[in-house]
């Protein structure tokens, strides 16, 4: 087996260990609404069921349910586009917008706390090491794209 294939199974692996953790728990926790949340509060401007959908990976169908229980919490609000009476647009209530900034909070100061307990050597070689890796992700990516037109 290759130092690679190793390595890919280490990861997997650890991901499996980490699937309890708490970041994990905050994920889960409301089963798709938190990232529906975090994508609004985001991108910040009106949009449609079917691009939220898109942008997460998600069926249409686990993204209506999603919205219906934001919807139900006071969280989003869907209303009907002025330009365009068959669009929906979805947006985040003052309520959402409240729960986005504390879960960015949460989740900004358990990394913080990660971090802190890594030492700053351990810290800088992450973040260096994670940015190669996005970037080589992103270079494969790019190629597969040109491969398939």
């Amino acid at each position: 087996m290759s130092f690679a294939e190793e390595a890919e199974q280490e990861l997997i692996r650890l991901m499996v260990q980490n699937r309890h953790s708490a970041f994990s728990r905050l994920e889960k926790s409301n089963q798709g609404e938190s990232i529906v949340i975090k994508f609004l509060d985001r991108y910040g401007e009106p949009t449609s069921p079917k691009h939220l959908a898109e942008s997460l990976n998600l069926s249409s169908a686990r993204i209506a349910v999603v919205l219906g229980n934001l919807e139900k919490k006071g969280q989003i609000a869907r209303e009907m586009d002025p330009n365009d009476r068959r669009r929906i647009n979805v947006t985040l209530t003052n309520s959402g917008k409240k729960v986005a900034k504390s879960e960015k909070k949460e989740m900004r100061d358990k990394i913080i706390e990660i971090f802190k307990q890594m030492g700053e050597e351990d810290t800088k070689q992450f973040i260096e090491l994670t940015a190669k890796f996005v970037d080589y992700s992103q270079k494969l990516s790019l190629k597969e794209e040109g491969d398939q037109s």
